[in-house]
């Protein structure tokens, strides 16, 4: 139970249920006044694309003339891991690549090597938290930074959406 409802349960003040009705309202507002204000401001330093709430459940296909790979995994290595709260295991040899954030997965795998390469990038698990993914920010600026990578090895890069086959675990309690 919140801090505000246990008091209002002990308030038989009406002025008083009022204030803190009030000051519960505000303090509320102010949390998704800031919350905003920093979307907003990592959308004004390209650190994150405004993007749907379910941007998680696809795939991004990434389709460019084909890079040299050791450029690719030096790229991938050189994102600002720290910002993102994130870590990466890989292998530039496989052209695979293992994104652990705090309570969710993802990966960037080389799909073809014809005459254009295909990277598949994915999420792969995470945790919601009132029906929205936990930390969706920090995926969301992994994302970013994969796509950053692709545009600039070919700004003609091709970025194909597929949703994700998508298992879900239901708890009772």
């Amino acid at each position: 139970m919140s801090i505000f409802a246990a008091v209002l349960l002990r308030t038989s003040n009406p002025t008083m249920t009022a204030i803190i009705i009030i000051a519960a309202v505000a303090v509320l507002g102010g949390l998704f006044y800031f919350s905003i204000k920093n979307r907003n401001k990592l959308i004004d330093e390209g650190k994150i694309i405004l993007r749907k709430s379910d941007f998680m459940k696809s795939a991004e296909i990434f389709t460019l003339k084909t890079p040299d790979p050791d450029a690719v995994a030096e790229a991938v290595k050189a994102f600002n891991y720290s910002e993102m709260r994130v870590s990466m295991k890989g292998s530039s040899a496989k052209q695979q690549f293992v994104f652990t954030g705090l309570n969710w997965g993802a990966q960037l795998y080389r799909q073809s090597a014809d005459e254009k390469a295909a990277y598949r990038f994915e999420f792969t698990n995470w945790k919601t938290s009132n029906g929205s993914a936990q930390y969706d920010t920090h995926m969301n600026m992994l994302l970013t930074a994969v796509e950053k990578m692709f545009i600039s090895f070919d700004a003609n890069t091709q970025v194909t959406t597929v949703p994700l086959e998508l298992k879900t675990k239901h708890h009772l309690f």
